[in-house]
């Protein structure tokens, strides 16, 4: 795993995303659209590896809906790890599902020792790639999986002036692969079944539920939580986003695909 600058999140981020997405997740669509993701695999009885673990909430999902023997979540953020475990320990889950800080880099997962890897919105704060998907491949025993919802764009080349402009409103290290590029460098490392569905539509409409509930319902826990400035620039980001994924260009995606037995 890699990412720019650590940490990026702190305390008043990770309520405030809590807020609108729920408790245990910092990601557009929450449990639902986690619940989504691993819809199109089976991990009951599995071992899971999930990068970037966030603050738990698709671990619980993972054990305590889907069944799956265990859970080891990865992150680079400290922060986050802390959390993840008091939700674990809240769960009755503690025994099957575990939390490793790591540093940036290459995972720290002996060869061939988990059945699935899930991810939810992570994989955008990597910037290698090509070392990332390699390192997929290499952790997942032969005939595993990975189920994979992720933040994409459309084109290969280049961002447009308000993709950048979107990009630098998160205050996020954001690095994202298109389309068929997520594809194409899947294929090179060697997973099969490789099936890409772009989740443009569906994210639409999330992005403008959550700017109603910003701007409305929760508007006065918002600003009690950030303050004035801080809200005016997080609503800002909201709708510079909303205007990106209504040009096509910001194409947030599952992928799925299978090591070879």
């Amino acid at each position: 795993m890699n990412s720019a600058e650590l940490p990026e999140y702190n305390d008043e981020l990770l309520d405030y995303l809590q807020l609108f997405r729920g408790e245990g997740f910092l990601s557009p669509g929450g449990a639902d659209e986690t619940r989504r993701v691993l819809d199109k695999v089976d991990i009951a009885g599995k071992e899971v590896l999930e990068v970037g673990s966030g603050l738990g909430g698709c671990c619980l999902i993972i054990t305590g809906e889907r069944g799956a023997k265990r859970v080891h979540g990865l992150d680079v953020e400290p922060i986050v790890i802390e959390r993840a475990l008091v939700l674990a320990a809240r769960a009755g889950l503690e025994d099957r599902i575990s939390f490793q800080n790591v540093e940036p880099g290459p995972l720290p997962v002996a060869p061939s020792s988990f059945d699935v890897i899930f991810s939810k919105d992570a994989f955008c704060h990597i910037e290698d790639k090509e070392m990332l998907y390699s390192e997929l491949f290499r952790v997942l025993r032969p005939g595993g999986c990975i189920a994979i919802g992720d933040w994409l764009v459309r084109d290969e080349e280049g961002h447009s002036s308000e993709m950048e402009a979107f990009i630098e409103s998160t205050g996020l290290s954001l690095f994202l692969d298109s389309l068929t590029g997520v594809k194409t460098k899947l294929e090179t490392v060697g997973f099969e079944e490789i099936d890409v569905v772009n989740r443009n539509a569906w994210f639409q409409q999330e992005a403008r539920a959550e700017a109603d509930r910003l701007e409305g319902e929760l508007a006065g826990a918002v600003v009690k939580l950030r303050g004035q400035k801080a809200t005016e620039s997080s609503n800002e980001c909201q709708h510079k986003m909303i205007a990106v994924l209504d040009s096509g260009e910001f194409c947030p995606a599952h992928f799925f695909a299978t090591k070879p037995d």
